[in-house]
């Protein structure tokens, strides 16, 4: 969704804009950046590029085939990360993350990728997926753990003055709309030093969790966690791709089949309401319900 958004809201004219050169031209097209879709494309095409790129990404949102599509919306990320302007983190992990899926989706022979997948298959089939997934998780691990890191080491950061500076930044800081409520917010000293510090040590937690979490609970909490920075991030910073690029890594990673219906938790609120109907029958149930 994140790559779609991107390729489908912005022209060439924005995401090849290079202040230096009058014409629209990819950022980069040395290396293996040069196999990107801008790169192969003659300059009068690229708008052409950019909507089969669009295309590309399709097939994934519609879980169309997952063999075929992932590799597909992979490129896409890819050149979008390597031929266009960045602006934010989320292109690059986008790159990774799609990659990462198409190697995975290699041996996932399904029409329907919102189907169950058969549970017959041999084991060795899914090694792959668990060598690859082990390397996204150090992936994340990394992404949080550098951002806690780089923070901690930088003076405003470590002082709990980071965010009042950042705030006021004219081209990373906050919207317009919320600049005057959040920059009244961080004038106290006390709010500010808890709000830089805490993004610190949220970092900090992400970076062990993603490596840790195994049960359920601690799974949802780690994701529940990170959507909540990721939320705050893009409503005060406007890094929307970014925060659906990193919900979407976590859901990858956090997330299970199993997870998607608490059994235990129906289970246990079907077997209250039963009992409160049963206890409605009686004479005064209604009354001492009501109490409770």
């Amino acid at each position: 969704m994140s790559t779609f958004l991107v390729l489908l809201l912005n022209p060439t004219s924005v995401l090849l804009h290079d202040p230096s050169l009058v014409d629209a031209t990819p950022s980069s097209c040395t290396g293996i950046a040069s196999a990107g879709a801008f790169c192969l494309a003659p300059p009068d095409l690229a708008e052409l590029a950019r909507w089969l790129l669009v295309a590309m990404c399709v097939p994934t949102l519609l879980g169309v085939m997952p063999a075929a599509s992932a590799p597909l919306h992979a490129y896409a990320a890819f050149s979008l990360a390597s031929n266009t302007v960045g602006i934010e983190g989320g292109d690059y992990l986008e790159t990774t993350v799609s990659v990462v899926l198409a190697v995975v989706c290699c041996t996932d022979r399904r029409w329907n990728g919102w189907r169950p997948r058969d549970t017959a298959l041999p084991r060795r089939r899914n090694i792959p997926a668990h060598v690859l997934f082990l390397a996204l998780k150090a992936q994340l691990a990394y992404v949080y753990l550098e951002a806690a890191t780089v923070k901690q080491a930088h003076p405003i950061w470590a002082d709990g003055s980071a965010l009042w500076y950042w705030v006021q930044q004219p081209n990373f800081g906050a919207r317009s709309e919320v600049r005057e409520l959040l920059e009244w917010v961080l004038s106290h000293g006390t709010l500010l030093h808890a709000a830089t510090w805490g993004v610190i040590v949220t970092e900090y937690v992400l970076a062990v969790s993603v490596l840790a979490a195994r049960r359920r609970t601690p799974r949802l909490l780690t994701l529940g966690v990170s959507a909540t920075l990721h939320l705050v991030f893009s409503l005060v910073l406007g890094l929307v791709t970014f925060e659906i690029s990193m919900l979407g890594a976590m859901l990858v990673l956090m997330w299970r089949s199993g997870d998607a219906l608490p059994w235990r938790f129906f289970r246990l609120a079907r077997h209250g309401s039963d009992e409160c109907g049963d206890r409605s029958s009686h004479p005064g149930a209604l009354l001492q319900s009501t109490e409770k």
